[in-house]
Formats: structure tokens, sequence, C-alpha cells
């Protein structure tokens, strides 16, 4: 499996249209992605310009399918107007979950 963390950061005072953005549009597009198995967003507490958007992905070819695919473009065109850039990671996780 592999783990995507991305961090996003908003553009001043669009911190309620990023959530807006990711929540009614961006959540949605990526849930239904081949290769996709879970999507989580979350706003910070701290800072509430920061989101965090966590994606558990079959594997990379999964995710580098994507990147090439027009979702990879139509999800951008969706962040890029709320967005001042982020970070983002990828984490390959093998075994079970515990609880």
């Amino acid at each position: 499996m592999l783990l995507e963390r991305t961090e996003l950061l908003a553009r001043e005072g669009a911190g309620a249209e990023m959530m807006a953005v990711m929540t009614e549009r961006g959540v949605p597009l990526l849930a239904q992605l081949p290769g996709v198995r879970w999507v989580r967003f979350g706003r910070g507490v701290e800072n509430p310009e920061k989101f965090l958007l966590l994606i558990e992905w079959a594997d990379m070819a999964a995710h580098t399918a994507f990147n090439e695919a027009p979702a990879s473009a139509a999800f951008r065109a969706l962040v890029m107007p709320v967005s001042r850039g982020g970070a983002m990671e990828h984490f390959v996780i093998d075994g079970p979950a515990v609880a």
C-alpha cells in the first residue's frame, strides 16, 4: 500500500473556500479514481489555513497513472485558485493495521 500525505496551504483568507472546494469536489473526484482505497481531508487546528490530505493508493502504479490522467489536471484546476502551495510525501506501508 502507498500512503500519500499532502499538506495544502490556503491562500490568505481562502480557508473556507479551500474546505468547500475539497469537500464538495476534490475529495469525491479523488475517491472515485482507480487504485484509490480511501481519501481523508482535514483542516489544521492550530493553523486553520493549513489542510491535510491523506490518500491510500493500492500501489505506486495507481498513483503514477493518476498523475498522467486528465483527472490530475482537473484536480489541480480545483485546488490552484485557493492554494498557495504545500508539500507532498509518499510512504510504503506494509502489514495489517493495529487498533
